[in-house]
């Protein structure tokens, strides 16, 4: 196929919902048309032990608003926590694995990173460094920030009973996070 932008042939050896041209950096998406990607990729921070890659996460930026909650047993804290705002609402980012994981390993990275915004500087290009392909489509992504922070409350049961609130995805944009594959598994390296 060949790069919107600029005409020049991409090729790629696995099946991925993103294309990237290296001869003018631009990321996009085919799904019935074309349609380019806001994307940003992470620079390694630290030397993972065996294969450095990246990884694709579909960051969801949020509005959140508690309309009203009955908790026994605790608070809600995580919320509260990642949340910037006041009076049970505020906005946060949402961090959803875009690869193919299992479902132990995709609850994890989308927990992780959304508690903790990772902090990280940015480059141009993948040079050299092999990236997941991405199987989750921006649509699933939003459709799963209601499972993540479902989730991250719920992770102590019996604390949570009842929360009713509205979650609302503002923006997407496509993060690649460097990731070492090693004897150990899949580890960050920010």
């Amino acid at each position: 196929m060949r790069c919107p932008s600029c005409n020049s042939p991409i090729h790629s050896k696995q099946r991925d919902r993103m294309f990237y041209c290296d001869k003018c950096n631009v990321m996009h998406v085919r799904d019935g048309g074309v349609d380019k990607i806001d994307f940003e990729i992470a620079e390694f921070g630290s030397t993972p032990p065996g294969e450095r890659v990246y990884v694709p996460f579909w960051r969801l930026y949020c509005s959140f608003i508690i309309r009203s909650k009955s908790v026994e047993g605790g608070h809600v804290f995580r919320l509260a926590s990642w949340m910037r705002g006041e009076n049970g609402s505020g906005t946060l980012f949402i961090y959803v694995p875009a690869a193919d994981f299992d479902t132990a390993t995709f609850k994890r990275m989308a927990i992780d990173f959304t508690m903790t915004s990772p902090k990280y500087s940015t480059r141009l290009n993948f040079g050299s460094i092999r990236r997941m392909p991405t199987t989750m489509s921006r649509e699933e992504a939003s459709e799963l920030a209601d499972f993540v922070v479902v989730t991250m409350e719920a992770e102590k049961p019996g604390v949570l009973q009842r929360l009713d609130y509205t979650l609302t995805v503002n923006g997407t944009k496509m993060v690649y996070l460097p990731f070492g594959i090693g004897p150990g598994g899949i580890v960050p390296a920010l």
